[in-house]
């Protein structure tokens, strides 16, 4: 059957099932005169399974080991249980705290006294650890924020904008040692906000599956990594104009720098968590 149908069996979209093609989960038949793929009754099957499986928290790593019987599907029942009968734990104390407070009558942020909800403050405090976690470095919200991504993506549009009749013709997009190896129609120079469009909207829901690490920190290093791609982006454009205008000369040394103190301040911030979550 084809991917149309597919999608009309299983419920899903397209590029869901791409993505398990490409994470090897499924490998769909291909129809040798012309080349498309056909898929089986029980690759529809295993679409919905990979599926159901991922609405539980599994993740694809997890899914391949067991299509791989590297793990069995109970062991890995049971891991995924005992993460959520921690989440609802934790989710049933919050509501018990809220349902305390709204037990006092007339309570304001100003006669709020936590002591009153809280034994031992201090456990209180390293139970929630992770709560803090970026308390310290706040510099990863800015970074890992929807705000900064649009900020960056109206800058490189304004720059397109403001230079785009001052530009020549063609503008370089490839230097060798310093001297120009491709040109292209000054157009080009409106693909950069594109490019941060296509980062955000499809490069970033992949960087979040492909991050194999606790889902605290893969959510806050995919959003990081977007901008930071976006950032360079950025770099490249205005390089582009300062080039033509011969102020700058050297892409590489540009990009060595945005990589050195933007993934720098990403592995500062992890270690900073990491420290005051053991603490």
């Amino acid at each position: 059957m084809t991917i149309k149908e597919v999608e009309n069996q299983t419920g899903l979209t397209r590029s869901n099932v791409r993505f398990y093609e490409k994470e090897k989960l499924i490998e769909p038949s291909r129809n040798e005169s012309n080349g498309y793929r056909e898929y089986s009754e029980k690759d529809v099957e295993d679409i919905k399974k990979i599926a159901y499986l991922r609405t539980l928290g599994v993740s694809i790593e997890e899914i391949r080991n067991i299509i791989s019987g590297q793990t069995t599907l109970c062991e890995v029942m049971k891991k995924q249980g005992e993460v959520l009968k921690g989440q609802i734990t934790e989710l049933n104390q919050a509501q018990h705290m809220c349902e305390k407070i709204l037990e006092e009558e007339n309570v304001t942020y100003d006669t709020l006294k936590v002591e009153k909800y809280v034994e031992e403050l201090p456990d209180y405090w390293k139970e929630n650890a992770p709560v803090f976690k970026l308390d310290s470095v706040s510099f990863l919200y800015l970074w890992g924020s929807f705000a900064m991504w649009v900020f960056l993506t109206v800058l490189c549009l304004m720059t397109a904008v403001l230079f785009y009749e001052k530009l020549p013709p063609e503008i370089p997009v490839q230097w060798n040692n310093g001297v120009v190896s491709s040109m292209v129609n000054k157009k080009f120079i409106f693909a950069y906000p594109v490019f941060c469009a296509v980062i955000r909207y499809l490069l970033r829901p992949i960087l979040y599956v492909k991050l194999q690490v606790r889902n605290f920190y893969r959510e806050i290093i995919a959003e990081y990594l977007t901008n930071y791609i976006c950032f360079v982006a950025l770099s490249a454009e205005v390089f582009s104009i300062l080039f033509l205008y011969g102020i700058v000369k050297n892409i590489v040394l540009l990009l060595a720098v945005d990589t050195i103190v933007l993934l720098g301040m990403l592995l500062a911030g992890l270690v900073k968590m990491d420290l005051r979550a053991k603490k």
